[in-house]
């Protein structure tokens, strides 16, 4: 009988954890911008020498995407990944950015 209680109050308590928590509209996802226009955007880049501008040209390319419109980056870290042998294969380049407000451009047809 006690196993039958154990597992009604399981089913409830992962019921009520997976319900829809009404801040965020379907589709929309989890933004931990909060409508401040502030994203965070991470890419991966290894030792090659052209390897973090090329990483870098891809963010901008996707934070202009994101914001559709200019942004600024608020702060740029890189993370290194070090393996067991202490080499580093690959880092984490990670931007902080705050999209600037649209300027009035006209809309094309």
């Amino acid at each position: 009988m006690r196993c039958i209680y154990f597992a009604a109050f399981l089913l409830v308590g992962c019921a009520s954890g997976m319900g829809d928590k009404g801040d965020n509209k379907p589709g929309q996802g989890e933004n931990s911008a909060g409508g401040s226009g502030m994203y965070s955007i991470t890419s991966l880049y290894d030792g090659d020498t052209d390897s973090r501008e090329r990483a870098s040209q891809w963010m901008d390319a996707e934070a202009r995407n994101i914001c559709n419109s200019d942004y600024t980056r608020i702060s740029e870290e890189s993370v290194p990944t070090i393996n067991r042998l202490g080499e580093v294969p690959f880092s984490r380049l990670i931007w902080q950015i705050k999209c600037l407000p649209q300027t009035g451009r006209a809309n094309a047809p």
